[in-house]
């Protein structure tokens, strides 16, 4: 179902790949609402409506991390089982400037990867005793332009994020929940707009988890 989800997104080419006109585009105040409409009708389709809540999805306990701007705290979806689902992802996934940042009580909410890529902490507040962070983060791959303006920003993102994780390891491990870490990486990267390679990715995570998965077990 997952490799079937992202293959339409695939076919839909919903993220645009011409990073700096659609961002010029949203500075302007003349978004591209394409990403969003589409999502929308495609979480609809899949029975993802605004009247589904937390308590309603079975076998898991689901949550959903967006970023509030306005505070610079990770927003939580899904501690209050009467949240909308619909409205987690929409808000998860707002990574400017294909989508808007989400308003809701004049505060701004948006990918809670603007805060961290490896939401260690929000998973403790959900109760995790024990904890598989898979690390998507690739800032070669975030931009996939080769500008040295583009390289320097990608070089700033890489450390943010890993600045991010490392305080986000530190924490686990200062509360005694263990963290099994594990980095996803592509070679070549690929861009995080580019959704055409899902299976060649599928793959190398899967290769990376079965190499890594065994020293998990072993005892010292």
């Amino acid at each position: 179902m997952l490799e079937q989800a992202y293959q339409e997104v695939a076919d839909a080419h919903v993220l645009d790949p011409r990073l700096a006109r659609i961002t010029l585009r949203a500075l302007s105040g003349r978004p591209n609402n394409h990403a969003s409409r589409w999502v929308k009708e495609f979480l609809n389709s899949k029975g993802v409506t605004p009247d589904l809540h937390f308590d309603q999805v079975p076998h898991a306990r689901l949550g959903l991390i967006g970023a509030d701007l306005n505070t610079g705290q990770p927003v939580i979806y899904g501690q209050d089982p009467s949240q909308s689902v619909f409205e987690g992802i929409m808000a998860s996934i707002a990574i400017p400037p294909w989508f808007t940042p989400l308003k809701k009580e004049g505060h701004y909410i948006m990918d809670g990867g603007a805060l961290s890529n490896l939401p260690v902490e929000p998973a403790m507040a959900l109760g995790a005793t024990e904890i598989i962070a898979l690390d998507l983060d690739d800032p070669e791959g975030m931009l996939g332009v080769g500008i040295s303006q583009g390289q320097h920003l990608e070089k700033l993102v890489s450390s943010v994020t890993r600045r991010h994780a490392s305080l986000e390891l530190a924490l686990a491990a200062a509360r005694s929940v263990p963290v099994q870490y594990l980095m996803l990486k592509s070679s070549p990267p690929v861009p995080i707009w580019d959704f055409s390679k899902h299976r060649e990715l599928s793959q190398v995570g899967y290769e990376t988890a079965s190499r890594a998965i065994p020293g998990w077990f072993q005892t010292t």
